[in-house]
């Protein structure tokens, strides 16, 4: 296999993306979907496992079992909105929003090892590459 294809790199650095954020997230007793979630659901206030699925680009039924575990752990909760007894809102407990700044954290220096080596120019234009592969992507997976 070729190691120089954009498959392949993009593939090596995502790979490297996981294993650090894992690394980072274990003090955290997270893995990297679970603190995601979290992030998620404290920029997005009362959001339904279908908008965590989304975000994850997982199944609703995969994140069923993440999001049991994060109740479990008293870090979110499910809220049944009087309106609609089918609907599940997700909040924060205070225990994960005790959390966010640390996964906040580890985020950022995730980004800032991938930008570092990069011109500010370069970042962005990196960024709007992988934004414009992303749309295309996302387009023809509908």
């Amino acid at each position: 296999m070729n190691n120089k294809t954009t498959a392949s790199l993009i593939h090596r650095i995502a790979s490297f993306e996981t294993q650090y954020l894992n690394q980072q997230l274990r003090s955290l007793d997270l893995n990297s979907d679970q603190a995601r979630a979290i992030d998620f659901i404290s920029s997005h206030p009362n959001s339904m496992q279908r908008d965590i699925a989304h975000y994850l680009n997982r199944q609703e039924a995969s994140v069923t079992n993440l999001l049991k575990g994060l109740v479990r752990r008293n870090l979110i909760v499910r809220t049944i909105p009087l309106e609609n007894e089918r609907t599940k809102l997700l909040s924060l407990t205070q225990a994960g929003a005790d959390l966010v700044e640390s996964i906040q954290k580890s985020f950022t220096q995730m980004n800032i090892l991938l930008e570092d080596p990069l011109s500010d120019a370069e970042a962005t234009k990196l960024t709007q590459l992988l934004n414009t592969v992303q749309k295309e992507i996302d387009a023809n997976q509908d």
